[in-house]
């Protein structure tokens, strides 16, 4: 009994001062770059990326979609830049507008072909590595009322998004400086996504980690490489989110750790509103 009570003391030490919290040892310096840690999407072609959406076809070879005005409207406000917005962001909203066309059209499941996907893309250009287009097999959605769920399928594994055209992303928290570098994709990413008070949030990523330097300068010192993201909920007109965190499981299988860290890390997250992008 006396030692569960002093592992449960060490336990909440832990998570006082390891993850989720610095209340000591801040270290009162900016990062290199933060400055530009901040990036912005490339203006489109509209005409032409609503072409391309309206040509998407399935697996099959069947075009999807059918000319709609609302459709057509909502494609040009997730690509209007008078708002201010991030790639990331209109990654995830031109494909929730698509599924939202998908249940008018009363279809809950579908499959777009590779093609199709890489040409709505690349006009969409909410990737700046252009070879990343050209390895998403398909694009899968399976709508439901409550919960809808969405794939995204590789022509191989271990996928590396470099962020911010390979200078990642800088941030200064926990008493350290934060440098988000990578996105590593398994052959499989899957996701889901749902509105929250005007915002679209995306939630219960699966087969993405984010590898940088990572962690906590304190009374406890700790060095992360490897985080997986849980939610980001993109703030509207601003180039934030409300990002939810934990260490990813990849973290303990790379680099060595004390046992009571990774017992925590999985039930203690990390939550922040910061600028997100890649």
């Amino acid at each position: 009994m006396v030692d569960l009570v002093l592992r449960m003391k060490q336990l909440l030490l832990f998570l006082a001062i390891t993850w989720s919290f610095n209340a000591f040892g801040v270290e009162f310096r900016q990062c290199p770059n933060d400055a530009d840690s901040v990036t912005f999407p490339a203006p489109v072609d509209i005409v032409d990326l609503k072409k391309k959406v309206l040509a998407l076809k399935d697996t099959s070879g069947k075009t999807v979609f059918s000319p709609s005005p609302a459709f057509e409207k909502s494609i040009e406000q997730t690509f209007d830049l008078t708002d201010v917005k991030t790639k990331m962001g209109q990654f995830y909203t031109l494909i929730w507008i698509m599924s939202e066309e998908l249940k008018n059209q009363k279809i809950d499941k579908m499959a777009f072909s590779q093609q199709s996907v890489e040409d709505v893309l690349i006009a969409s250009k909410v990737f700046t590595d252009k070879t990343i287009p050209s390895k998403i097999k398909t694009i899968e959605f399976e709508l439901g009322k409550n919960k809808s769920n969405y794939k995204v399928v590789f022509s191989e594994g271990n996928i590396e998004l470099p962020l911010n055209q390979g200078d990642g992303f800088y941030l200064f928290r926990n008493g350290k400086c934060q440098h988000a570098q990578k996105l590593i994709f398994k052959d499989t990413f899957t996701f889901q996504m749902k509105r929250n008070l005007g915002n679209l949030m995306v939630a219960n990523f699966s087969g993405v980690d984010l590898f940088g330097d990572f962690g906590n300068r304190g009374i406890i010192d700790v060095d992360i490489q490897y985080v997986t993201l849980r939610s980001v909920e993109f703030i509207g007109g601003t180039v934030d989110g409300k990002v939810t965190a934990y260490v990813s499981r990849e973290e303990f299988k790379k680099n060595k750790h004390n046992g009571l860290l990774e017992l925590v890390t999985k039930i203690v997250p990390d939550r922040s509103v910061q600028p997100i992008d890649w």
